[in-house]
């Protein structure tokens, strides 16, 4: 599952959730080029609301929440309104901050959002209105508007069909928004299941766990639970949860970094009844071969299957936060200006932000760090330093085994991030795209905290230029503890009369146009140097892959290939 262009989401549950049911993140609508864009994604199609003289439970708002995301710029002047009139006498709706009925029938509402800078979410509560009889349904339409911005045309509808129903409805307690795990350290993991329908969950339950990118270990090894199947663990449960009963593991799962986990990944978690639209879809995988995993209290006798009434508060997700003393952060100048035809001096570097030492990525002898830079359609290098080297369009053939020791050479081999480097669907080509070649540089010492080490490039500009917009990333052999640092932007500006070269310095420390001594008294790499770069692993290779993957995804997503 790609979480690429909605990472903020782990913070909103229910969308999140109905957002990766429907297809996941990538089934987003595509950004179109030329002019800002955003999505408008509905927690649920269809809500199933309790009748009003079912008890107390009835009388609560079932929440129905709408993201609002922003595709290629922040968003200014965002409303939200609300049309009920198609549900009249089946729903109520609440009325959440920021909002204000527009009738006196109360079917009507405006939402103020205001600025969003990625994702903005909406909370609409809906419950059955008095009278409205068992089966009875209706439809609430939101339509969103931004002052500076038109919805996606591919946008899905944001339409909720509502019935009034019954039935058992799992819902998933929030775990922190943020879980942390330490590298060789086991985090417990717990989600409760509540059952906040009219009828109890007499078929048994089942419990999925997930994470984005497939790098985090679940353990245990539990009898009753699969793993590797159609998601990393799927447990089943004959437990009958009746209505209001909460219930959680008997042991929590053990969570685990592996060795390519990084911080901002994502954990998915929920709950199903046995046989309901989740669990039908979870497939696969191998048994475990210890004890079976448990539910507190013990579980009651089964029944008749029942099926859940209302799917948008079963899974959650929080984003996965790697606890670790590494950090290493980009630098690069924030502004480069010169004329056209002439090269000017620009110093792309990393400085150690941790606390500890970097160390040497497995299977070379020094490498400790890369370096990774996106220059702008139009910038050419004319001075390419020491230990730096072209990435190829497409990722060249090599055998297995082929000793070439240069890190093309070692694309094929580099797992994970190999195909990220292929500009593929055309983005290459696309006069939208706005970013040209890719460089990476392998620093070869070990930076203590606070070090940092520089590159210094000659670039020249082929042609006219107004900002264009350049990245600068790095790579460690380590997970880092602040990704936000890992890239930094720049922009180059180019004119066709005489003018005096000045990088504006920025980013994490300051970069300048000519070598710099790092805190260790030791000189930046800087300097003429040749076309190819042996960097003899593809321990290394694959890490900075991962980095160009995220360059790219950035390209991508700005010419609207994402």
């Amino acid at each position: 599952m790609s979480f690429v262009r909605a990472r903020g989401a782990v913070r909103f549950g229910a969308v999140a959730a109905a957002v990766l049911m429907s297809g996941g993140l990538t089934a987003l609508p595509a950004a179109a080029a030329g002019g800002s864009t955003f999505a408008a994604i509905v927690s649920t199609a269809d809500a199933t609301l309790l009748p009003q003289t079912d008890g107390a439970a009835a009388q609560a708002f079932h929440q129905v929440d709408l993201a609002v995301i922003a595709e290629d710029a922040p968003l200014s002047g965002v409303a939200v309104d609300v049309d009920a009139s198609g549900a009249t006498g089946v729903v109520e709706l609440s009325l959440p901050v920021g909002c204000s009925y527009s009738d006196a029938a109360k079917l009507h509402e405006h939402c103020a959002l205001g600025s969003v800078e990625s994702i903005g979410q909406l909370e609409i509560g809906m419950r059955s209105a008095a009278g409205a009889a068992l089966g009875a349904k209706g439809t609430v339409r939101f339509t969103v508007t931004a002052a500076n911005a038109t919805v996606d045309k591919h946008n899905p509808p944001t339409v909720t069909t509502v019935t009034v129903g019954s039935g058992p409805d799992l819902a998933v307690d929030a775990l922190p928004a943020t879980v942390g795990v330490k590298p060789g350290q086991a985090t417990p993991v717990n989600p409760v299941v509540r059952n906040v329908g009219d009828q109890a969950a007499t078929g048994g339950v089942t419990l999925v766990l997930d994470t984005g990118s497939g790098t985090y270990d679940f353990g245990g090894g539990f009898g009753n639970c699969f793993y590797g199947g159609a998601a990393a663990v799927v447990c089943h449960f004959d437990t009958v949860i009746k209505p209001g009963q909460a219930y959680q593991l008997s042991t929590p799962v053990p969570l685990t970094a592996g060795q390519q986990a990084q911080s901002g990944d994502a954990l998915l978690y929920g709950w199903d009844v046995k046989g309901g639209a989740i669990d039908t879809q979870l497939g696969g995988g191998t048994p475990g071969k210890g004890a079976p995993l448990t539910l507190v209290p013990a579980p009651a006798q089964p029944q008749a299957h029942t099926a859940d009434i209302n799917y948008d508060n079963n899974l959650r997700i929080s984003e996965l936060h790697l606890v670790s003393q590494n950090d290493l952060a980009a630098v690069a100048p924030h502004r480069i200006t010169g004329t056209v035809g002439h090269t000017v001096e620009a110093t792309f570097g990393v400085r150690n932000a941790g606390s500890v030492p970097t160390s040497v990525f497995p299977g070379t002898k020094d490498i400790t760090a890369g370096v990774m830079v996106l220059l702008p359609k139009g910038v050419s290098v004319s001075a390419l330093p020491k230990d730096c080297e072209l990435l190829p369009d497409t990722p060249p053939s090599t055998q297995p085994g082929d000793a070439s020791g240069s890190l093309q050479g070692l694309l094929p081999h580099a797992g994970f991030g190999a195909h990220a480097v292929t500009r593929a669907s055309g983005a290459a080509s696309d006069p939208s795209d706005p970013y040209g070649a890719i460089y990476a540089c392998a620093v070869r010492q070990v930076l203590k905290p606070g070090a940092q080490a520089g590159f210094t490039f000659g670039l020249k500009a082929t042609k006219a230029l107004k900002q264009a917009p350049g990245l600068a990333g790095v790579v460690s052999a380590q997970p880092d503890n602040n990704p936000a640092d890992d890239v930094a932007p720049f922009t180059v500006t180019a004119t066709t009369v005489t003018a005096t070269a000045t990088p504006t310095p920025a980013g994490s420390a300051p970069a300048s146009a000519s070598p710099t001594t790092s805190a260790t008294g030791g000189l930046a790499h800087t300097g003429g140097g040749s076309a190819a770069l042996p960097l003899a692993a593809a321990g290394f290779a694959a890490v900075a892959l991962g980095t160009g993957a995220v360059l790219l995804t950035r390209r991508r997503r700005r010419s609207g290939h994402a």
